[in-house]
C-alpha cells in the first residue's frame, strides 16, 4: 500500500465478479493508491463453490451469504492493514451482470439495524427470500425466454424495445422461472436487485435503485425512456406487472448521483467517514469501459478466453446478434456488445494442430505462418469447438472457391490465417451492421485480453477492418478492470458534487500503436466480407 500520509482523498470501486470481489482504491488524480481481493473458492471454501458456483445441470447458481460474506471478509484485510477508511470519500462497484439477488420482507429492518460488534454475515442470514441466487451462467430458462419473444411479438421487438432477444442468463427470464415454478419465494420477495446493487444497498443499509447500464441486461427496461416497460413485466410475472414494478423499484438513470452516506455500521466498524458517499453501482462491462476512457468512435476488442466487442454509440444500434447498453453515466450515450465463446481456446487448438515445432515454440511456428501467407478470397474458414453464440453453430467448416471441403489441401497450414481472418472479418461484419445507420465511424480499435500481445494477430486485425490499432499500457495490475472504472466513477462523482459538471474525456490515456493496416490486404478483406456471409449462412444450425 503506498504511504497515505500525502495523500488527502481516496476513491474505492468494488468488483464483485464470478470467482471474486475485488477493490481497487484510487486518488485524486487517479493513480492506483491499492487493490485487495478476496477468491471465492480458496478463502470461503465451506460454501462448495467451484469457480465461483454451484452446478445443477442448467441451473448456476451462487449462494448470497457468499457474497455476503466476502464483504466481510475484505474489509476485514484492510482494517488488519490498518488502511485509512477515513479518507474515502465515495464508494462505487460494479458486479457481474444478470445475477440478480431476492431479498426478504425482513430485509430493510436488518439493514437499517445492523450491530457492528458483528459481521454482515451473521446478521444478515433472514434477509433473502432465495438462499442461492441465479448467476450469469444460468441457462436453465429457455421455455421463458422462447415465451417472452412470442408473447411480445417477437425477438425483433424485443431486441428494439430492450436492446438484446432474450436470453436465459438475463434477469426478466430468471424471475418468470421463479414466479411459475416458486410463486411462494416471489411472494416472499419485498425487492430485487442486481448483484451489483445488492452491493450497493449493504453500503447504504438499505435497497440500492438498478442503475440503467445494469439494467440494460434485463430484458426488462426499455432502453429509450429508461424506464422498466409493462408489458415485459406483465410477460415475466403472470400478470403481476405493478407488483413486479415495485419489487424492482425505479431504475436510476444517473450514474454518477450521490445516493445517501456510507451506513453507520462501516463508520463505527471499520472508521469510514460518515460523509463518505455512495452512488450507483453498474455492470462489470460498462465498468470496464470507464477504466480505458472510452471516446465516441473507439471500439474495444477483448481477445481472451471469450471474445468480446464494445462499440460506443450515441443512439441505441440493436441487432439480433449483438446487445444495447445505456451508458452509465453519459446521457444519451450507449454501448453496443458482442460476444463470441470461440476465442483464444480455438486459436490454440488450431495452433496446436498446424503450428507443431519439435522446439515447442508454437506460438513463433504459428506467428511464422501468419507473416508468410497472404490473404486469399479463395479460403474461408470457420472455427468453432465450442456452441457459438454469434453465429449459433457449431464445428469446423472450411470452404475453398465456395465448396466445403474436408481440408486446404495444397496449404493445410493455411488454416492459421483462416481462424484469425474467420474470427475478425465476423466481427467486421457485425460491426458494419451496428453502423449501417450511424454517421459515426471506427476511429481507433483498442485491443486487451491475453491475444493483445501478438502482433502478428493484430496486424491482421488492422487489414481486416483498415484501422489503427491501439493497446492500452495500463493492463495488469490496477489497469483495466471493473473495479478500476467503478472507481473512476467514484471520483467522477465527487467532482461533478464540488464544480458541477465533469470532462470525462480529460482523464490522462496510456495507449500505444501497435499495428498499421495494410492497405491491400484490406481491399482484400473488403471484398470477401460479402462472400463470408453467405458461407456463414450454411454453416448456421
Amino acid at each position: 500500500m503506498t504511504d497515505h500520509l500525502e495523500i488527502d482523498n481516496l476513491y474505492i470501486g468494488f468488483d464483485l465478479s464470478t470467482q471474486q470481489l475485488k477493490l481497487s482504491v484510487i486518488d485524486d488524480n487517479y493513480k492506483l493508491f491499492f487493490e485487495e481481493t478476496v477468491h471465492f473458492d480458496k478463502e470461503l471454501s465451506h460454501y462448495g463453490t467451484r469457480n465461483g458456483v454451484v452446478l445443477k445441470g442448467e441451473t448456476v447458481t451462487c449462494p448470497t451469504l457468499l457474497w455476503v460474506e466476502s464483504l466481510d471478509k475484505l474489509l476485514e484485510k484492510l482494517k488488519t492493514i490498518k488502511f485509512p477508511f477515513h479518507k474515502v470519500r465515495v464508494i462505487s462497484g460494479a458486479a457481474q451482470q444478470h445475477g440478480s439477488i431476492y431479498w426478504s420482507h425482513n430485509a430493510l429492518s436488518l439493514l437499517s439495524s445492523l450491530d457492528s460488534s458483528r459481521p454482515l454475515v451473521h446478521q444478515l442470514t433472514n434477509a433473502f427470500s432465495i438462499l442461492q441466487s441465479p448467476t450469469w451462467q444460468d441457462s436453465s430458462t429457455s421455455e421463458q425466454c422462447s415465451e417472452l419473444e412470442k408473447l411480445i411479438g417477437g425477438a425483433e421487438v424485443l431486441v428494439n424495445l430492450t436492446g438484446s432477444k432474450a436470453y436465459e442468463r438475463f434477469t426478466g427470464n430468471q424471475i418468470s422461472k421463479i414466479c411459475k415454478t416458486d410463486p411462494t419465494a416471489f411472494s416472499q420477495t419485498s425487492r430485487i436487485s442486481l448483484v451489483s446493487s445488492f452491493l450497493a444497498s449493504l453500503f447504504l443499509g438499505h435497497y440500492a435503485p438498478i442503475d440503467i447500464s445494469d439494467g440494460s441486461g434485463m430484458n426488462l427496461l426499455n432502453i429509450h425512456t429508461k424506464r422498466w416497460e409493462d408489458k415485459l413485466l406483465d410477460i415475466c410475472s403472470d400478470g403481476a406487472g405493478s407488483e413486479l414494478k415495485e419489487k424492482l423499484g425505479e431504475p436510476e438513470i444517473d450514474g454518477i448521483k450521490i445516493l445517501g452516506n456510507v451506513n453507520e455500521y462501516f463508520v463505527k466498524r471499520y472508521g469510514f467517514n460518515k460523509d463518505c458517499k455512495i452512488i450507483p453501482f453498474t455492470g462489470d462491462n460498462p465498468a470496464t469501459i470507464i477504466s480505458l476512457s472510452v471516446k465516441p468512435g473507439d471500439v474495444i476488442i477483448s481477445l481472451g478466453t471469450s471474445d468480446t466487442v464494445l462499440l460506443y454509440t450515441c443512439k441505441p444500434l440493436a441487432t439480433l446478434d449483438s446487445h444495447t447498453l445505456c451508458h452509465p453515466f453519459i446521457p444519451n450515450s450507449y454501448l453496443s456488445m458482442l460476444c463470441r465463446k470461440n476465442g483464444s481456446l480455438t486459436r490454440e487448438y488450431i495452433r496446436d494442430i498446424y503450428a507443431k515445432d519439435e522446439d515447442n515454440e508454437l506460438w513463433n511456428t504459428f506467428n511464422n505462418i501468419l507473416n508468410t501467407t497472404k490473404p486469399m478470397k479463395s479460403k474461408i474458414g470457420f472455427y468453432f469447438l465450442l456452441q457459438e453464440i454469434i453465429p449459433f453453430a457449431k464445428g469446423i467448416f472450411r470452404f475453398d472457391n465456395n465448396k466445403l471441403v474436408e481440408e486446404f489441401e495444397d496449404n493445410p497450414n493455411y488454416n492459421v490465417r483462416a481462424i484469425i481472418e474467420s474470427q475478425f472479418l465476423s466481427m467486421k461484419l457485425r460491426i458494419n451492421k451496428l453502423l449501417r445507420n450511424d454517421k459515426e465511424k471506427i476511429e481507433r480499435l483498442i485491443v486487451v485480453g491475453g491475444a493483445s500481445n501478438n502482433d502478428e494477430i493484430l496486424k491482421i486485425l488492422a487489414d481486416v477492418f483498415g484501422t489503427k490499432v491501439w493497446k492500452s499500457q495500463i493492463e495488469g495490475k490496477g489497469g483495466i478492470s471493473a473495479s478500476m472504472g467503478s472507481a473512476i466513477k467514484a471520483r467522477l462523482a465527487l467532482l461533478k458534487q464540488e464544480i458541477k459538471s465533469i470532462n470525462y474525456y480529460e482523464i490522462e490515456e496510456n495507449y500505444s500503436l501497435v499495428a498499421n493496416p495494410n492497405l491491400n490486404n484490406t481491399k482484400i478483406y473488403e471484398d470477401m466480407v460479402e462472400n463470408y456471409q453467405e458461407m456463414e449462412k450454411l454453416v448456421i444450425e
